[in-house]
């Protein structure tokens, strides 16, 4: 079928909760893979945080005091938990990366075989080359989104978790000056997110129409030559590279402006941090080593929000594949067999060549 006669159905918008619940199916079959790599990303989240309140300890404890011995009993902490933090990255990294391949294989799989099941009418009203993206692409979007996207957020998450009870323990008035803050980043998320999902999804659109007119272009060549139709191809190709430019430029643009937007708010938490420290409470019940905690919590904090941020761009594209997948895995064959057929085995037979037999018949 000609790309440009194709019409590409128009989906809600919205990662709703049956399309939530139809991604998250993908990892049932290897959850042990999926709590293993939860587990190891969890402990090295965890220890990145503890990392931080040693460091106070570090200044408290031996530096400032000079207590040699406390300080070295830090060090060998520290430096033991570094050895424990490497193993647990070498084991999400594994996991991950076995997990991913796993989810590929599933859903190239499960494309193909349903490919197989559908009617020759299908193929004559799909582009052979949307059918091609569905499969390449689109799978390996949800594939990284399902591994290291859930491995990013659930290290974001943990990490803004942990650093958040860190910083209650140290001083709770400033830890609710950060907490004060998170529902504005919150709000930043939800404002930035019908958007960047809008153009994302035009994106996917218009790669899946210029995937399909080079299938058709080069599969066609000698009726395009036939017919003198290069002008007219290049043209109707132009107009496709445009579109898809011109989305993809206000979707980088839209992506790139949600990361600035979160420096900008964390500096305000870092600067009320540094505001309350020494003009309200003029450094009293925090030390040294404390406040500096509490600025590398803050500042410790502002990479996960951003790796959220990048996963949160992520999503939007692998929604819009996800979306196409399972459009494509719910198309039913114009031709079903009953629900009462029967399935008759092997069937033989003989050819009739007796003419006696033949005559016999006809008359």
């Amino acid at each position: 079928m000609p790309v440009d006669q194709f019409r590409e159905e128009e989906f809600s918008g919205k990662l709703s909760g049956g399309l939530a619940k139809r991604i998250l199916a993908l990892l049932k079959p290897h959850w042990l893979w999926v709590v293993g790599f939860l587990i190891t990303i969890i402990i090295v989240s965890i220890l990145d945080a503890y990392f931080t309140y040693l460091s106070k300890q570090i200044i408290d404890q031996g530096i400032l005091s000079g207590d040699k011995s406390t300080l070295y009993r830090v060090l060998i902490r520290y430096g033991s938990l570094i050895l424990i933090q490497a193993a647990a990255t070498f084991g999400f990294v594994y996991l991950v990366g076995v997990l991913g391949e796993r989810i590929r294989y599933d859903l190239r799989q499960k494309l193909f075989n349903h490919l197989q099941k559908l009617s020759l009418s299908y193929y004559s009203q799909t582009p052979v080359g949307w059918i091609i993206s569905r499969v390449t692409n689109d799978t390996e979007r949800v594939a990284e989104l399902m591994t290291w996207g859930l491995l990013d957020s659930t290290w974001g998450a943990v990490n803004i978790i942990t650093a958040l009870a860190f910083m209650f323990s140290i001083n709770w008035q400033l830890a609710l000056i950060v907490c004060a803050i998170l529902p504005i980043l919150l709000y930043t998320a939800v404002l930035f997110r019908k958007r960047i999902l809008t153009q994302f999804r035009e994106v996917r659109k218009f790669n899946s129409k210029i995937t399909a007119s080079y299938n058709e272009n080069i599969s066609g060549v000698r009726v395009v030559k036939a017919l003198g139709r290069e002008n007219k191809n290049l043209s109707e190709f132009s107009e496709l590279t445009d579109g898809m430019y011109r989305s993809g430029f206000r979707a980088a643009w839209l992506s790139a402006l949600f990361l600035p937007s979160v420096q900008i708010i964390s500096s305000f938490a870092i600067g009320g941090i540094i505001w309350y420290s020494g003009v309200k409470i003029n450094f009293q019940g925090i030390t040294i080593g404390g406040i500096q905690a509490f600025i590398s919590y803050m500042t410790f904090m502002m990479w996960p929000i951003q790796d959220l941020a990048r996963v949160f761009a992520e999503l939007q594209r692998a929604v819009a594949s996800a979306e196409r997948i399972f459009a494509l895995i719910d198309t039913t064959p114009d031709i079903m067999d009953k629900p009462t057929a029967i399935d008759p085995g092997t069937v033989r037979g003989d050819i009739f060549n007796d003419k006696d037999a033949i005559c016999a018949l006809d008359s």
